[in-house]
């Protein structure tokens, strides 16, 4: 329990960092959820550009989250807009690649007879192809948000206020516990649990819904 009396009594300085955190993850998880979309959509569309993308978002993840926030500094400068943009860039695959399989999935029959209804293309998308593919997209944003959550930590080697400084911290000084360290993971695993099971519970309700639609 003294890590838990360690985070008490340090709570001034953690709180503000729980709370950076969650804002971080907010932030990068709206903007990758949107342009992930949009790639992956693009993505089920032409297989050339499939190729592309999947092959360019996957190479962005063998980049060390260190050497790639460092990169990043040197043109959008310290603190957060250099974490911000590679968090971004790492959490795209799982939402680019889930938009594309949940659109590939969905029943060719289904699409044919809504085309024959008079929709347009861009009808077909938001009125057919994207509702019936939500489950299979959340099951990306879930992978990309527990990835992002995590990886925010290593923010703070480029001076992002985050959970990452108490890790840090408490790592980089002779006098660090383990009490130190904990209390930085364990608010990170807290949160990213925590994220997980919510957009797991609306994955599911959505699967559900998505299974009666398909039996009536």
């Amino acid at each position: 329990m003294s890590v838990f009396q360690y985070i008490s009594e340090n709570w001034d300085q953690i709180g503000p960092q729980v709370v950076t955190h969650l804002e971080i993850v907010g932030e990068c998880v709206a903007i990758t959820s949107a342009i992930g979309l949009a790639l992956g959509i693009a993505a089920a569309r032409s297989e050339a550009l499939s190729t592309v993308i999947m092959a360019v978002a996957s190479t962005i993840l063998t980049v060390p989250s260190f050497a790639l926030f460092g990169l990043l500094s040197i043109w959008f400068g310290l603190a957060n807009p250099p974490v911000i943009i590679g968090l971004v860039l790492y959490g795209l695959l799982p939402v680019a690649r889930n938009t594309r399989a949940g659109i590939k999935t969905v029943d060719p029959a289904v699409v044919e007879s809504a085309r024959g209804m008079g929709m347009s293309p861009l009808q077909v998308l938001l009125k057919v192809e994207l509702p019936l593919a939500v489950p299979v997209v959340l099951g990306g944003i879930r992978q990309a948000t527990v990835m992002i959550v995590a990886v925010a930590t290593v923010g703070a080697t480029v001076g992002v206020d985050d959970l990452g400084q108490t890790i840090l911290s408490a790592i980089g000084r002779s006098t660090g516990t383990l009490d130190a360290v904990l209390a930085g993971i364990i608010p990170v695993a807290v949160i990213g649990i925590l994220a997980d099971a919510i957009l797991a519970g609306i994955q599911r309700a959505l699967s559900r819904g998505r299974v009666s639609v398909a039996a009536t």
